[in-house]
């Protein structure tokens, strides 16, 4: 029983081999045939499995390029078989010789279908091409960057000089910046950029995480023209509309965060000697224009040079005068209600614990007999000194000094008017795996700068602050940043009050930028 079992086993198998085989066979002639058809008869099927229009151009050259280079392989197989049998004396057979000419047939017409491809646009790639240069022509070449960054910051201490100390106080913000700049040509320029913060503040694009989800604003802090001459030796710039200042400054009297409007001017030279460049800026900047009487405008001018003392080492001198005319608009703008664009002015450092007073500023005020702000105790002509001195002993940790001087040279008044920042900072922020520590000394006359335009992190005038930083760059673009902000009034505002205490402010950052 048990042989006949194995038997009629042996028998089912038998039985289903044989039909199987025929089928195989039948399926491998099959195949042979289509590996003979090549590119033309299996293209269409492929195209014709996408609907119209789904595969670009590129998605289609890639195919083609995939099945020239399988064709490729066995046309140099084949050749190996072919040279194999001349070294042996023997001749390729007549089906082995046509297999190589139709391979070779086959990929001349693919790279054909390649070229002169039209998509299901209509369009070919030299349409597509013509489009491209005629969008140029008009624009220019485009660039797009930005930044986002994430900031936890804690407050400890904000009640100064007052009888009773604050509480303490932690909130977050984010900032959001886009950037779209272009180039017409070699000479001309343009730029227009986006930012988050408070339409009435000039001096931040901070939101805080607030006001029950709602929307955050973003609105244009950019939007300029440049002329450059591009000259060797010798040249001009002109920059006209809402631009980045063109004067180097310190956040002792320029917070980082003010666009100035108006035009600017400018002639650089560029001799070959250890004086690398010499260039001569001025500057107009209305920042209040009156309708029957006379605008408020910024007036001045800077030197600029850079020095290249040797090939680690390398400085700048600047001197700077900001003439502010009319300067009393501005006292009187921090008296209005700064609730909507062209009102008045809201200093977000003014509402941090009311660390520069209930107008937002620290600068002394003139009051009518209402007590309202008509102007300031004294003009704002400033001049500032600035340099910094760089030392470049290894390529990604650069050592930086910086000292910058400032005199208000109004005649109104005769003290209060000097403020000094020194700082020094060690590294750089470029590539994954950079750092850097640094730290910075300030110290601000109550009258030595406008306010309203400083620093906004800080006691702005009428203060001495430490300022340490740390910044690790953890990826391409990422940055982790931790800056302290230590402050106190050099001068106590609030002649009863026994204290004057110390602000303890910190900023945990995270920094995307693209």
């Amino acid at each position: 029983m048990r042989y006949m079992t194995k038997a009629a086993v042996c028998a089912f198998f038998l039985f289903f081999f044989t039909l199987l085989f025929p089928a195989n066979e039948a399926a491998a002639k099959q195949q042979a045939q289509n590996s003979e058809a090549g590119v033309s008869n299996s293209q269409p099927a492929a195209r014709d499995s996408k609907p119209s229009g789904a595969a670009s151009i590129e998605e289609r050259l890639q195919a083609m390029e995939k099945l020239i280079e399988r064709q490729q392989q066995e046309i140099k197989e084949l050749r190996t078989i072919v040279e194999k049998m001349s070294a042996a004396g023997t001749m390729a057979s007549p089906s082995e010789a046509s297999r190589v000419e139709s391979l070779r047939s086959e990929t001349s017409q693919a790279k054909a279908v390649a070229v002169n491809q039209t998509p299901a646009s209509g369009r070919s790639e030299n349409d597509t091409q013509k489009k491209v240069d005629e969008l140029y022509k008009h624009f220019g070449q485009i660039r797009l960057s930005g930044d986002i960054r994430f900031r936890f910051e804690p407050f400890r201490n904000q009640g100064f000089d007052s009888l009773v100390e604050a509480p303490s106080r932690n909130r977050f913000r984010i900032r959001a910046r886009l950037a779209l700049d272009g180039s017409l040509n070699e000479h001309f320029d343009w730029g227009l950029k986006l930012a988050s913060g408070i339409f009435t503040d000039a001096i931040s694009s901070n939101q805080t995480l607030t006001d029950f989800f709602e929307r955050k604003p973003f609105a244009l802090e950019r939007a300029f023209i440049r002329y450059d001459s591009k000259g060797d030796t010798i040249g001009a710039q002109l920059v006209a509309g809402r631009f980045e200042p063109t004067f180097r400054r310190t956040q002792m009297v320029w917070d980082d965060d003010v666009n100035v409007e108006g035009a600017s001017e400018a002639i650089y030279f560029k001799p070959k000697s250890k004086l690398d460049q010499l260039r001569l800026v001025a500057f107009q900047l209305p920042f209040n224009e009156v309708s029957n009487g006379k605008d408020g405008v910024v007036y001045g001018g800077q030197l600029q040079s850079d020095w290249k003392l040797s090939p680690s080492i390398t400085a700048n001198a600047n001197v700077a005068y900001y003439g502010w005319n009319h300067a009393d608009q501005v006292a009187q703008a921090l008296g209005a209600s700064p609730n909507q664009v062209n009102g008045g002015i809201s200093n977000g450092a003014g509402t941090t614990g009311n660390q520069n007073g209930p107008l937002g500023t620290t600068n002394r005020i003139i009051r009518d007999e209402e007590g309202r702000p008509i102007g300031f105790l004294a003009n704002f002509h400033l001049l500032d000194l600035l340099g910094n001195l760089t030392f470049q002993t290894r390529p990604r940790l650069p050592l930086t000094f910086t000292l910058d001087y400032v005199r208000n040279v109004s005649r109104r008044i005769d003290d209060e008017k000097n403020g000094y920042w020194a700082g020094v900072q060690l590294g750089q922020t470029v590539e994954k795996g950079d750092w850097l520590v640094g730290y910075t000394f300030t110290r601000i006359e109550q009258d030595a700068v406008l306010v309203p335009f400083n620093f906004s992190d800080i006691l702005a005038s009428n203060s001495r602050t430490h300022i340490p930083t740390v910044a690790y760059q953890m990826a391409n673009g990422v940055v982790l940043q931790w800056t302290g902000l230590f402050s106190q009034r050099a001068n106590k505002v609030v002649p009863t009050s026994p204290f004057n205490r110390w602000s303890h402010r910190m900023q945990f950052d995270v920094i995307y930028k693209f």
